[in-house]
Parts: C-alpha cells; sequence; structure tokens
C-alpha cells in the first residue's frame, strides 16, 4: 500500500518512512511528470504558437508545478487522459496565441482613453507570461470532460489549484489564492491518501489507475 502511494505522489514523503524529497527535487519530479503527459496545440489560435514545449514547460513556477503534477496525475487515474495544450508564455507567444482568439485575450492591444481625452494603447499582462498557468484539456475536450476536470478541482482542494475563468476559459488552471500553503504541507509529508471523483461524468471513471 505504501509503495502504490509513493508512486502517486510527486515528490511527497512516502507512508512507509522514506526520507521526505527536497522542494528542488520535488518541483523537477514534477516539471518531469509534466513533460510526461500528452502536449499538443488546442486550435483555438490562428496558427500553432507552440506554448506546450519543453522549454515552456520548463518556466513553469517551481511550487505551482508541483501542485499542477500532483492535481494532473490524481484526475488521470480517476478521469482518463489529460492533455496540456499552453503553458508558459513569451511576450511573443502571448501575442501569437491571442491571433484568432476569440473574446478577450491577455496581451492583445487595446485602447482606452487618457487625461484629456487621450487615446492610450495598453496591452495587459497574461498569467501565463509569469509561469503561474496552464492550459489542460481533459479528454476529447467535451462540455462534460471539462465540468468534470473543474468539478474535480473543486472537491479536491488539497491539490490548490483551481479553474477561475470557468465557461469563459475552460482550459485555463491556475494555483489558488492558498496553493503555497498546500504545497508546503505537502512536502512535509501529508501525501495525497483520498481525492473525491467528480459526479459530472461518472462513465469517465477508470476501474485500474493508469501508470
Amino acid at each position: 500500500m505504501a509503495g502504490a502511494l509513493c508512486a502517486s505522489t510527486i515528490g511527497y514523503a512516502c507512508a512507509d518512512g522514506l526520507p521526505k524529497s527536497e522542494p528542488g527535487n520535488a518541483e523537477q519530479q514534477a516539471l518531469t511528470f509534466l513533460k510526461s503527459l500528452p502536449r499538443e496545440w488546442s486550435g483555438t489560435s490562428k496558427r500553432d504558437c507552440r506554448t506546450y514545449e519543453d522549454k515552456n514547460i520548463d518556466k513553469i513556477a517551481g511550487s505551482f508545478a508541483v501542485a499542477a503534477a500532483g492535481f494532473l496525475r490524481a484526475f488521470g487515474e480517476v478521469h482518463g487522459q489529460v492533455t496540456i495544450t499552453s503553458a508558459y508564455r513569451t511576450e511573443e507567444e502571448q501575442a501569437c496565441v491571442c491571433e484568432g482568439e476569440k473574446g478577450p485575450c491577455a496581451g492583445r492591444p487595446r485602447i482606452v482613453k487618457g487625461n484629456k481625452g487621450r487615446r492610450i494603447v495598453k496591452r495587459s499582462t497574461s498569467r501565463h507570461q509569469h509561469g503561474i498557468a496552464l492550459d489542460v484539456r481533459a479528454g476529447t475536450g467535451s462540455d462534460e470532460e471539462f465540468a468534470c476536470m473543474h468539478e474535480f478541482a473543486q472537491s479536491n482542494p488539497q491539490f490548490g489549484v483551481w479553474f477561475p475563468l470557468g465557461k469563459h476559459d475552460r482550459p485555463h488552471m491556475e494555483p489558488t489564492p492558498t496553493m503555497r500553503r498546500t504545497v508546503k504541507l505537502a512536502l512535509l509529508g501529508a501525501p495525497h491518501a483520498h481525492v473525491t471523483p467528480c459526479a459530472t461524468l461518472k462513465m469517465m471513471l477508470t476501474d485500474i489507475p493508469l501508470d
């Protein structure tokens, strides 16, 4: 049982008394796991900006990488495959992603009125540019599968991630405001022994956890 528990966590202490992983080691294991997941272009922008490559995964903030890896592994074991479609983005990559995107997109220039009616061009900054956001797709990306992933995050706050934009940007995952404390507790030796499956899509449940 202890061995299985160790295998299902990323850099966390094991229940059988094995030494705890140092934070840096946990972050490296998390990045390695994230790189092992399927990755591809979401198809929502005008062109493939390739923001899912190793270079983008490597620039995810360490504590968020640990939280995201723990969440995605647990979700995958219970509900099936997860695909990463975007990670860290440079300013140029963010501008690329905004090409063809429908609706608001951080980084897209917008004109606002300043003092005395002067028009000023402004660009907002995406959390992807700070390494604290991932775009992830559950299964084939159906409405039901995304709803299940969002529910899984809400029902399992111990992982420290959430989908703050909801239906407006379903793949967009960020750390919760309490994520740093959650990750710290995990590194101190509190493995996630229990998760709550989503009830939205029960047919997604798998009988055998994925490796």
